[in-house]
């Protein structure tokens, strides 16, 4: 299980070359498929297109970074693409409420499956003084989670 407070900043290289891609910025994500889809990359040159890398495109991973086999294995970013910490449709941030109605809280962080990129759960906060307590963890499964426009409705388990 992986969480993207473990993968931000983390190096992407080339297989081939051993030339570094870039940094991990951010995920990609699908909601409707309950899925992060891939890493938005960012190789430190303003001038250049920001790339993503698909899940299945990462060949190996080591204490150094990731590592993809070809730079063809970069894919340039899409309109279509939804971030989790950044951007218009960004996930981090977003309200979670029960089906009741009632809030659970904020989320923070998620919690996926590098190998397919199913997300497991959500970090959340309820706020400053509730997050002395602890880290809360919420799971779900794929039919439990419906996007609404301003938050999260889920079934808690």
């Amino acid at each position: 299980m992986r969480t993207f407070n473990k993968v931000k900043g983390a190096s992407v290289f080339c297989g081939e070359t051993n030339r570094k891609l870039g940094n991990i910025t951010d995920l990609m994500y699908d909601l409707t498929a309950n899925l992060i889809t891939g890493y938005w990359l960012d190789n430190g040159q303003w001038w250049t297109k920001k790339h993503a890398l698909a899940l299945s495109l990462v060949n190996g991973e080591t204490k150094k970074g990731f590592y993809v086999n070809t730079t063809d294995s970069l894919l340039p970013v899409t309109e279509k693409n939804k971030r989790f910490f950044h951007g218009n449709d960004r996930l981090m941030g977003q309200v979670i409420k029960k089906e009741d109605g009632d809030m659970v809280g904020i989320i923070e962080d998620v919690y996926f499956l590098p190998s397919t990129g199913k997300i497991i759960g959500y970090q959340v906060t309820e706020g400053l003084f509730e997050d002395f307590k602890g880290i809360k963890v919420i799971r779900t499964n794929h039919s439990t989670v419906h996007n609404e426009k301003d938050c999260l409705s889920i079934i808690v388990q």
